[in-house]
């Protein structure tokens, strides 16, 4: 293992399993375990990739980071910018939301992660608005940098996801999770 003030996220024997039901009465059979042990480690500034076939566990662990999904046992210790270790598995909603700006996700699906009833303005811009990190003009340039960052011109700000592309709604699902520039990106 690497020192531990190197590490921004240690992931130690997570698991998530589903109950199994069935029967007239809908009574639990067994289990189904979606992941199963899982354990690595992301250096600060470092990449790291969770191969596996379709159906392997990747999107559930990833939410389970993220806190999307509550973890059925296991640790998630999150190193925040001022070195102090963060165990998000026993964070509550409040604390996790007092996270959310340093820990961001790409959803896997570009349709279903944009609201079509808001602007791109809106969607890339509102992690800036719910942890309250820029108003004004600064909220708006920040959301035109983001949008340039995944080649996006920033003119499509008052336009809604239906008039864009998959490729070009992926990528308003990237500049969402940059605008906040997160410690940990998850993909």
């Amino acid at each position: 293992m690497t020192r531990q003030n190197n590490i921004v996220l240690r992931v130690i024997d997570l698991a998530k399993t589903y109950p199994l039901k069935g029967g007239f009465f809908e009574t639990e059979k067994g289990e189904v375990r979606a992941v199963d042990g899982v354990s690595f480690e992301v250096p600060n500034g470092g990449i790291m990739g969770l191969v596996g076939e379709s159906g392997s566990g990747k999107t559930t662990t990833g939410r389970m980071i993220a806190r999307v999904l509550q973890p059925t046992s296991g640790e998630i210790w999150y190193s925040d910018d001022v070195s102090h270790q963060i165990e998000l598995v026993r964070c509550t909603r409040t604390q996790m939301r007092l996270l959310r700006s340093q820990i961001q996700m790409i959803f896997q699906d570009p349709y279903g992660s944009l609201d079509p009833r808001m602007t791109i303005l809106s969607i890339v811009g509102e992690p800036l608005r719910a942890n309250r990190l820029a108003t004004g003009s600064e909220y708006k340039d920040r959301v035109a940098e983001s949008l340039e960052m995944v080649g996006l011109r920033s003119e499509y700000m008052n336009r809604y996801p239906h008039a864009f592309s998959g490729g070009q709604r992926q990528r308003i699902g990237i500049a969402r999770a940059l605008v906040s520039s997160p410690r940990l990106l998850i993909a």
